[in-house]
């Protein structure tokens, strides 16, 4: 009699959704009315590949930026898991992973980087607001002798000679 050699299929070789589709993301800002009426946007990774491997070839990157881009912008991160959605931070989910240490600092770099675009705008609207100081109209003058070009500051002629500036009431328009 002959062994019975056919051979059971594992769970490993079964194919199954690729682990970045069960995340997503929620704006953190939502309110009751929001969430009552369904008029709000949800993030995902827009994955729908089945793999036999936790992720599809690739996805595991597209889940670490998926988590650092949603993480740094402040929203609630799920993971859906059987039915069951699980809320916590992009550091906390990551964690459970080998690249968790690169979604946190990629997390901390994102923010920074937002605080400083923050606060060179800031600089630049109040370089806006402020009033602009105008350069001075050049002048050409004769004093004595000599021509020169320089300014006019008040009722002073104001010019350059040998790198020293000089100033007189005495001077002819040229």
């Amino acid at each position: 009699m002959a062994a019975n050699t056919t051979a059971k299929k594992t769970t490993a070789d079964e194919l199954h959704p690729c682990e970045c589709a069960a995340y997503d993301a929620l704006p953190a800002d939502l309110t009751d009315a929001d969430l009552e009426s369904g008029d709000y946007e949800v993030f995902d990774t827009g994955c729908t590949a089945t793999t036999k491997r936790q992720f599809a070839p690739g996805h595991d990157a597209k889940l670490k930026s998926f988590l650092i881009k949603h993480g740094a912008a402040g929203h609630d991160i799920r993971r859906n898991e059987g039915g069951v959605a699980t809320s916590a931070s992009a550091e906390q989910h990551a964690a459970r992973y080998a690249f968790g240490h690169m979604v946190a600092a990629g997390v901390k770099r994102a923010e920074e980087k937002a605080v400083e675009k923050a606060r060179k705008a800031e600089e630049r609207a109040a370089r806006k607001a402020a009033p602009k100081a105008k350069a001075p109209k050049k002048v050409t003058a004769k004093v004595g002798r000599a021509t020169f070009t320089g300014h006019m500051d008040g009722d002073h002629f104001v010019y350059e000679v040998k790198g020293k500036e000089r100033r007189t009431l005495k001077f002819q328009a040229a």
